[in-house]
C-alpha cells in the first residue's frame, strides 16, 4: 500500500532515525514503489524494541528474528524519501558535513548505541559504511565540535577514535536516551 500522507513525527523521532541510519541502517526504496522505508537489524533484542517503541508512529510491526538477528522496518511513507535524498546521491550511501550540522544530541546518541563500543576508556565509531570520504567528513565535524578524534582501520574497516575527554561528551549524551 502507498501512503500519500505522513504521520506525524515528533523531533525526538527523527533524531532516532537519523542516528539508525548514520549507524548502519538502511533506506529502502522498493523497485515499483513510491515510499522508501528504514529497515533495521541488530543482535540486541533491548535495542531494536526501544527504537520500534519510539517509532512506532511509521510502523506496525514489532521486530522479529530472522537468522538469529532481530529485524524491524518501518511502512513506506513520503517522509522516507526525504532521508532518502538527504543520505542517498545515486542509490549509494552518502554524507556531507550540511547534513552532520543538523544533528542533535539524540541523534549522536543513537549513532553511537548503533555502531559504537568503548576501548581503552575512548568511543570508536564504526564508520566504514560512509567509506573513507565520510569517515573524513565525520571527522570534519567532531572536530567543529571541538572533539579530539583520528581515523584508523580495523580489520580494513574505518573507524574513529575519540579522546577520552571528547568520549565523555558522547557518555553524557547517551543518558539521553531514557
Amino acid at each position: 500500500m502507498t501512503y500519500l500522507i505522513n504521520p506525524k513525527i515528533t523531533v525526538r523521532q527523527s533524531n532516532i532515525v537519523i542516528g539508525t541510519i548514520l549507524g548502519g541502517s538502511s533506506l529502502v526504496k522498493p523497485a515499483k514503489g513510491k515510499n522508501c522505508y528504514l529497515s533495521m537489524r541488530s543482535k540486541d533484542l533491548e535495542w531494536i524494541s526501544w527504537k520500534s517503541d519510539e517509532l512506532k508512529d511509521v510502523a506496525n510491526v514489532d521486530p522479529i528474528t530472522k537468522e538469529k538477528t532481530y529485524r524491524w522496518h518501518s511502512i513506506c511513507y513520503p517522509l522516507f524519501n526525504d532521508y532518502y535524498k538527504q543520505f542517498y546521491h545515486q542509490n549509494k550511501r552518502t554524507l556531507n558535513i550540511d547534513t552532520l550540522n543538523l544533528l542533535q544530541e539524540m541523534s549522536i546518541a543513537v549513532w553511537f548505541k548503533d555502531c559504537g563500543k568503548i576501548k581503552s576508556n575512548k568511543a570508536i565509531f564504526n564508520t566504514n559504511i560512509w567509506k573513507e570520504k565520510g569517515s573524513k567528513t565525520i571527522i570534519k565535524y567532531f572536530k567543529s565540535l571541538e572533539w579530539e578524534c583520528e581515523m584508523f582501520k580495523e580489520r580494513n574497516n574505518f573507524r574513529i577514535r575519540l579522546s577520552e575527554d571528547s568520549t565523555q561528551e558522547v557518555l553524557d549524551m547517551m543518558k539521553n536516551l531514557d
